[in-house]
């Protein structure tokens, strides 16, 4: 395993500036959000630069697990909207495209987001979910990556066995899970419950600390927390996980008047580090 960085705590810092510093801090990748407030968008990132971010991640020996595509169309790919589905398969379209000319690895390359703000009823909807997932995973394989869906706390996919059944239905390579435990963690759900379920379906990670605050969830740093940070390293050790665990940086922590990216990726890095070590696994 290694441990990366997500870019979606670095709002407004372009990814040439931010990667030789989180390089430095000592993180052994980044994921990249995509967006204009990232300065990494299809209709804003040219060749040039495009093929800068990519020798950049190869010159320093960077993995990059996945493009996180937050306040975009392509967000909500449950929208039951016919015109609005349209203006996110065309966006998921030009990502897919984006991410080929970034990608450092030789593998597919892996397009992440959760379900979006729509939210459909899983009581009703849930079939509704898994056709609109299965064209979401059909332009994914026609572009040659693959989508990364992220279950959330208060969402349609809200347990574990949900998302494994939705991904199960779809039976598609070209859709996996993005696996942040702590939308599951902070509903109090157990690692042993949600790992060895989610972990073989996953193709992404997150991590974040969260709990709950008079009945909203308040999403926090990686050891601001209680999440027991060892034990999950284990159990995903167990399942098989051999990829990064990748912080991500909620927007509750990123407005905070205070925080500093910088100093909050170094704090982020400590945790994971010395839950390693307690963990008794090593980076490779």
């Amino acid at each position: 395993m290694k441990i990366a960085f997500g870019t979606y705590g670095m709002s407004g810092i372009p990814v040439p500036e931010c990667l030789p510093k989180l390089a430095d801090l000592g993180y052994d990748g980044l994921e990249l959000a995509v967006g204009e407030r990232y300065a990494l968008a299809p209709d804003l990132t040219s060749p040039e630069e495009r093929r800068k971010i990519r020798a950049a991640f190869t010159d320093r020996g960077l993995v990059l697990p996945a493009l996180m595509a937050p306040l975009m169309a392509l967000s909500s790919p449950a929208l039951s909207d016919p015109g609005a589905r349209r203006v996110m398969l065309d966006e998921l379209r030009a990502v897919c495209r984006l991410a080929h000319e970034v990608w450092p690895h030789q593998t597919s390359p892996i397009i992440t987001s959760t379900l979006g703000s729509e939210n459909p009823p899983w009581d009703t909807e849930r079939d509704a979910i898994v056709e609109r997932l299965a064209e979401v995973a059909a332009v994914s394989a026609e572009e040659g990556c693959i989508y990364a869906i992220e279950p959330h706390v208060g969402g349609s996919l809200d347990e574990p066995e949900k998302a494994a059944w939705v991904v199960g239905e779809v039976g598609s390579p070209a859709l996996g899970l993005n696996f942040d435990i702590s939308h599951f963690a902070v509903q109090g759900m157990s690692i042993e419950r949600c790992v060895p379920l989610l972990a073989p379906l996953a193709v992404h990670t997150h991590v974040k600390d969260g709990r709950m605050a008079e009945g909203k969830v308040q999403f926090l740093l990686p050891g601001e927390g209680d999440f027991d940070y060892p034990a999950y390293l284990r159990a995903m050790d167990e399942a098989g996980w051999t990829g990064a665990i990748t912080v991500e940086v909620s927007g509750m922590v990123s407005s905070r008047p205070d925080y500093e990216p910088y100093a909050a990726a170094a704090f982020c890095l400590d945790t994971l580090q010395r839950a390693f070590e307690a963990a008794g696994i090593e980076r490779n």
